[in-house]
């Protein structure tokens, strides 16, 4: 999975210029927004213009991306984007053009890293056959294999903000909740204790090292079974429960 990195488009030799927004793009050459959200990216058009007047040898844009795995980006990239909303059909393809412009956006960009694939953006109803007509070409054009056509939803699931993304906790969340059915069902509070004070440690540490979100997952699943849990109001295994909820409930932030 990709997700943006605006670090790397801010930190490219181009951005003290031509830094823009995608939508800003689109509105200047279709008059229309197309994307929900700000996608920070490179203005390689009003680069290669303000050079050599040509504003149609390049890709369109160069927007940061990294590899997300295990809530953490790395491969920090460039991906160049082509914006093709206007097209009607994929009946005059211009192979030549398109290669040339992405030929010259690499080079502008060297030495920085670029990503393997590229992308042409399409409206939905043509997205489908350019996606035919790359798969056909690609058989005997190496290079057009790295060709991506799709639309703007498929964009939007390419690459995505790392901020909407779940977290992906570290340990087996029901693992943790299978423990504790089974410390409980063997030996009531007392052996489940021991269980929830291991995970109590762990929380602290992990709280230390700032991994907030490992302990907030981790919290949630003891919280849930502890209340799931009911004793006779009054009794000592009651006032025990509501001491160790209240323990748990201390390694959840607001």
């Amino acid at each position: 999975m990709f997700v943006y990195s605006q670090d790397y488009t801010y930190q490219s030799h181009l951005s003290p210029s031509y830094l823009a927004e995608l939508n800003n793009l689109c509105q200047r050459d279709y008059r229309r927004l197309y994307f929900r959200e700000t996608i920070v990216c490179l203005d390689l058009d009003a680069y290669e213009s303000a050079l050599s007047g040509d504003n149609d040898a390049t890709m369109d844009a160069a927007t940061g991306i990294a590899e997300w795995r295990d809530n953490h980006a790395s491969g920090d990239r460039h991906l160049l984007v082509e914006l093709r909303f206007g097209y009607k059909s994929t009946r005059h393809f211009d192979l030549v053009n398109m290669k040339r412009k992405v030929a010259h956006s690499r080079d502008i960009l060297n030495p920085e890293l670029i990503n393997d694939d590229v992308v042409f953006l399409y409206e939905t109803e043509i997205a489908p056959c350019a996606i035919s007509v790359f798969s056909r070409l690609s058989v005997q054009d190496k290079e057009i294999k790295k060709w991506q056509a799709m639309d703007v939803e498929g964009f939007n699931n390419y690459v995505v903000n790392r901020d909407t993304l779940p977290y992906e906790p570290e340990n087996n969340l029901n693992e943790i909740e299978e423990d504790l059915k089974k410390k409980f069902a063997l030996g009531g509070l007392n052996l489940l204790d021991g269980l929830v004070k291991y995970w109590l440690e762990q929380m602290a540490t992990y709280n230390l090292r700032y991994k907030h979100a490992e302990s907030d997952a981790i919290a949630g699943v003891i919280l849930a079974f502890l209340r799931s849990l009911s004793f006779e109001e009054g009794t000592i295994e009651a006032e025990f429960l509501s001491l160790r909820i209240e323990d748990v409930e201390h390694y959840i932030r607001d």
